[in-house]
């Protein structure tokens, strides 16, 4: 199915319109303005927005991405970044492929005009894309969704009207895995696995792994219990924390 377009602190109003525009145009009629820098019921929103002003009207506006993700299971991030350390970055064609082939709630992010999407907006997408370009390879907000929203509806019209593809409706909602690695987290720094100036680093590896894994509400159930009973155990036979994990050669262990 067709996700929504999540835009992160839109600045431009004409943008805003001309992106509602677009939306009609292929299909898409769920809009997410998380802390919207302009107003989206302006004047020059609407007449950019010309037939498609009841997708502005409409328009969710959230205090968050978290908000705007809470039941979506697949999540794409679009990033102007040429490469990252941390993620793969991809084409259009296949992760998107694997958006609309989702029966549940999907979402497609897009960051600010001036600035894109933070480090930390972009982890809460599974797959991250780069729109390919020429050697000038600036777009406008408008321009960069345009092409997205073009790209998944030719693919949605690929669909067979009785896809053989499994369900998808037991995929675990995003916000939920996340809760899960921040209670994981936790734990894992009880336990000396994390530092302070380790855990950003390591749980953005950990959580690609999970994001890979396409996990099921059972299977995350699973790790949820794991981690509950450890805490348990935690509780009722606490660590000595006070110690200082160590190598075997006595040298602070690099966690």
């Amino acid at each position: 199915m067709l996700p929504r377009i999540v835009l992160v602190e839109p600045q431009g109003a004409l943008n805003v319109g001309s992106i509602a525009r677009v939306m009609m145009n292929f299909g898409f009629n769920e809009l997410f303005l998380v802390n919207p820098r302009c107003d989206p019921q302006s004047e020059d929103a609407l007449k950019m927005a010309t037939h498609a002003k009841e997708i502005l009207q409409n328009a969710k506006v959230v205090q968050s991405l978290e908000v705007a993700l809470q039941d979506c299971s697949r999540v794409i991030a679009t990033t102007a970044q040429q490469r990252h350390r941390n993620r793969q970055l991809e084409g259009l064609q296949l992760p998107f492929k694997w958006m609309i082939h989702s029966n549940k709630p999907n979402a497609l992010i897009f960051g600010a005009e001036d600035r894109g999407l933070s480090n930390e907006e972009l982890e809460w997408a599974q797959r991250w894309v780069r729109i390919p370009t020429g050697a000038y390879q600036t777009l406008n907000l408008a321009q960069s969704v345009a092409i997205c929203c073009y790209e998944l509806f030719g693919l949605q019209e690929q669909i067979p009207q009785n896809p053989s593809e499994k369900p998808t409706s037991s995929e675990a909602e995003i916000n939920r895995i996340n809760q899960f690695l921040e209670r994981w987290a936790d734990q894992l720094h009880q336990v000396g696995f994390l530092l302070h100036h380790t855990r950003t680093e390591r749980m953005a590896k950990l959580r690609n792994i999970l994001y890979r894994s396409e996990l099921s509400q059972n299977d995350l159930a699973l790790l949820e219990g794991i981690v509950s009973q450890t805490n348990w155990a935690l509780r009722t036979n606490p660590l000595n924390t006070s110690k200082t994990l160590l190598d075997q050669d006595g040298q602070d262990t690099d966690r």
